[in-house]
């Protein structure tokens, strides 16, 4: 049929709610026919809620900064075949921008018009899910501006330089500071995962989870404030900004590095990181976590070596068999950590103090943690007989294979044949 007439295309709007142009094509399809028109558009839109309901575990985060101001969205796909398509990739840019205008507030984020005009971004939402034939949900967004500062961000693992499975925005402001500085700032925080910027940005509760021991305030009141200050030290070390190793110089803190790089004047205004498949509310269930496991006893920073090894100029910190298991990037750092104190960068770890879903590819966990040995300049060798977990993953015999043909990570059966590889570097170099 001809074009539809405008009054039609109308009436069936306040019907369905639905776009324009899904209007049009309803009523070009239903040949003029309003009734058939809407059954149809409602048929769809039934489908489209029933996939909208769905799980979305995968999908990409995305980032935008203009002028003084930067946003985050994340948007969620069921599977990572529709997250890796370049429509959906291209969608997640195009929101970040909206989300920009509105403030990074996700409910007005929803409520703006869509990126191609038909639309508002929730019903655009609805018409990405019908397009995909999975359920496309826009998880969070955020927002952050500098008034006198500058913003940095930095997307990781992505297609383009603002889209990727992590992202982040940092603020920095006074003396020398530079855009430049602030995307290595974002950089890091990508990397090293803060909880916060400064020890001031920390609550009371959890600060005084530390000074007590305990979380029931069983904790001993003569400790002493030596050791009271080292475990507060330790734990801002791996939660605070400002306290952690640098990315890109672990010999200084974030602070120092700032510091050098602009000036003493120099500050952190604040920072917000998304990582994909996180939910709104993780940085707390962390936080909360973390105090309690660290508090009782289940620091990998006081991990001590069951052997220190020597071959050549190579010292090996041996993990023990026993204890606790390695259960994020987190416990990496802080192992990473107790092995620095003692001047050893290889660290020779037992696959029995690998947490149950490492293995398991699918799950990120493995390149989450051997990314941070990695980014921090330490080598590791994982000791153990994984066999059983090769025969079972194709994926995971040509990772391991490509791990072992590199410098920084190494999987090996037993001690003895960690000792024969080494040996053989060290004659060869």
């Amino acid at each position: 049929m001809p074009k539809p007439d405008i009054q039609l295309i109308k009436a069936l709007r306040e019907r369905t709610a639905a776009g324009v142009m899904d209007c049009k094509r309803a009523l070009i399809a239903a040949e003029g026919n309003l009734d058939r028109a809407a059954e149809s558009l409602r048929a769809t839109m039934r489908a489209a809620t029933r996939v909208h309901r769905r799980p979305t575990p995968e999908g990409v985060v995305a980032c935008v900064v203009r002028e003084r101001r930067g946003a985050l969205i994340e948007l969620r796909a069921e599977t990572d075949f529709v997250s890796r398509n370049a429509q959906f990739q291209t969608a997640a840019g195009d929101l970040a921008r909206i989300a920009l205008e509105a403030g990074g507030d996700l409910a007005r984020t929803l409520d703006a018009p869509s990126p191609d005009g038909r639309d508002t971004v929730a019903g655009y939402l609805h018409h990405l899910s019908a397009r995909f034939g999975e359920a496309v949900t826009l998880h969070r967004t955020a927002g952050i501006d500098t008034p006198e500062g500058c913003l940095g961000a930095y997307a990781h693992n992505g297609p383009t330089p603002d889209v990727g499975r992590m992202a982040a925005l940092v603020s920095v402001s006074g003396g020398g500071a530079s855009v430049e500085i602030a995307r290595r700032l974002a950089m890091h925080v990508v990397g090293a995962a803060p909880l916060w910027t400064s020890p001031d940005d920390v609550p009371a509760s959890v600060r005084e989870l530390k000074h007590t021991g305990s979380g029931d305030g069983s904790g001993d009141a003569n400790e002493s404030h030596r050791v009271i200050q080292s475990r507060l030290d330790r734990f801002y070390g791996m939660t605070v900004l400002l306290h952690q190793p640098f990315l890109f110089d672990p010999g200084v803190t974030v602070a120092e590095a700032l510091a050098d790089a602009a000036g003493d004047q120099a500050r952190v205004d604040g920072f917000v990181c998304f990582r994909v498949g996180e939910d709104a509310a993780h940085d707390a269930r962390v936080a909360q976590a973390a105090a309690f496991e660290w508090t009782f006893g289940n620091d990998w920073s006081s991990e001590a070596p069951a052997h220190i090894r020597e071959v050549g100029e190579v010292r090996i910190f041996e993990v023990s068999p026993n204890g606790p298991k390695l259960r994020d990037d987190r416990d990496a750092v802080d192992l990473i950590n107790a092995a620095w104190s003692l001047g050893i960068t290889f660290i020779a770890l037992p696959t029995g103090r690998l947490p149950g879903d490492f293995f398991p590819l699918s799950t990120r966990k493995a390149g989450t943690i051997l990314q941070k040995f990695s980014n921090l300049g330490a080598r590791l060798a994982i000791v153990g007989d994984v066999s059983v977990e090769v025969a079972e993953s194709a994926a995971l015999r040509d990772f391991i294979h490509e791990a072992n043909r590199g410098e920084h990570v190494w999987f090996v059966p037993d001690f003895d044949s960690l000792m024969r590889r080494l040996n053989i570097r060290a004659r060869s170099g």
